[in-house]
């Protein structure tokens, strides 16, 4: 194999970091965050749920343009503007002294953390610094950023037990600013893909829905953004409602993130064995089945079994998103494309926690998250067989 097919694992491993922060800091370590928030600032559930879904969002509305810019200016502007809106929008979030403004602030933070650091701007990065090894950068990618929820949620419940929520907030802020700066400074620019004009929205727009195929992705990965943000949220809350302590449901959270690997090393052979698109209907069968065993993790087996099923679901899902949208689309513009689906997914998925938040306070019972996984991942896989 000459020079040029190696695989870069520096700067691999480097995007790898910065995908870990950009899921960990806020979009996963919510979820842990959400019960201390709430009892200690007497702040309303649906409040602060509806918080999470308006920064899924403000993802949705940014990716697109995140992705463009990427195809734009590169990798570095983009980091080097994550690493100031982002934990900028946190610290502020941090010394909220209203609901409102914590509300405000924090879907800011992780719009920008998800708008510029996301997959759809880690795989494309990664695909264009390994030019002749885009799969195999990919799936490495995935791998580094499946420890995402395996660190971020075991630590930030450390950290908030331990100083509180205000100051873990502050400290992931911290540690996220560190992050995309140095990533910034340290990564090649690699090469330029689009000086000139870029094809207008309306355009990725229509491929992206003209093709029946095309169409039927974009269903599923809409739904399955729905029951993937349910689960992110209400998962550490559901199963300390049904009897795990708190320390245990997020270590059995971060277990479930590490999990993720379970559907990403063995994913290459499972594609070519039954193709993309059983792959998919596979993953989403699984978060389905992870969400259904949600609802009985009051006892560590069955959390344990929730967190295999599950991370194999989601571990499998992302992965195949960026496989799919490479089969569909054109390369040079693939950052605007993986940032429309990236839209999609938040955007749709945002409905998802909002409106357990509600149903959640209005019954007292945390387990209708479960349902609300399972008939979206249900809806995917509807979506995801129908024929042309």
């Amino acid at each position: 194999m000459s020079d040029r097919a190696r695989i870069d694992h520096r700067s691999v491993a480097i995007l790898g970091v910065v995908t870990i922060c950009s899921y960990g800091t806020w979009y996963y370590a919510f979820g842990v965050l959400l019960d201390p928030i709430r009892l200690t600032e007497s702040w309303s559930e649906s409040t602060l749920a509806a918080s999470f879904s308006a920064g899924t969002v403000v993802i949705g509305l940014g990716s697109f343009s995140g992705g463009r810019l990427l195809d734009r200016y590169g990798h570095r502007t983009v980091f080097l503007l994550a690493s100031i809106l982002g934990p900028g929008a946190l610290l502020l979030a941090s010394i909220a002294p209203s609901v409102w403004l914590f509300f405000v602030a924090s879907a800011i933070g992780s719009g920008a953390f998800g708008a510029l650091g996301f997959y759809h701007v880690t795989m494309t990065a990664a695909v264009r610094l390994n030019p002749d090894q885009p799969a195999r950068a990919i799936a490495i990618l995935t791998i580094w950023g499946a420890a995402a929820s395996a660190i971020y949620l075991p630590m930030a419940s450390w950290l908030e037990e331990t100083t509180g929520w205000r100051t873990t907030t502050r400290l992931l802020a911290g540690a996220a600013f560190v992050i995309y700066s140095s990533a910034a400074v340290m990564l090649p620019q690699g090469e330029a893909v689009q000086g000139g004009v870029q094809p207008p929205l309306t355009t990725v727009l229509r491929s992206m829905v003209a093709r029946p195929d095309a169409r039927r992705f974009t269903i599923a990965v809409g739904f399955g953004g729905i029951a993937m943000a349910t689960m992110l949220v209400y998962q550490v809350p559901t199963m300390t409602a049904v009897g795990l302590p708190a320390a245990t449901a997020a270590a059995v959270a971060g277990l479930r993130g590490f999990s993720q690997l379970g559907g990403r090393i063995p994913l290459t052979p499972i594609v070519k064995l039954i193709g993309i698109d059983q792959a998919l209907i596979l993953a989403f069968a699984a978060i389905g089945v992870g969400g259904a065993l949600l609802s009985f993790s009051g006892t560590l087996p069955t959390a344990i079994l929730f967190a295999l099923v599950a991370g194999f679901g989601i571990g499998a899902f992302s992965p195949l998103q960026g496989m799919k949208a490479e089969e569909l689309f054109e390369r040079d513009t693939l950052g605007a494309t993986m940032g429309f689906y990236g839209s999609v997914l938040v955007l749709v998925g945002s409905a998802g926690p909002v409106l357990t938040g509600f149903i959640a306070e209005a019954t007292g019972d945390r387990r209708w998250a479960s349902v609300v996984i399972i008939a979206s991942a249900s809806a995917a896989i509807a979506a995801q067989r129908q024929r042309q």
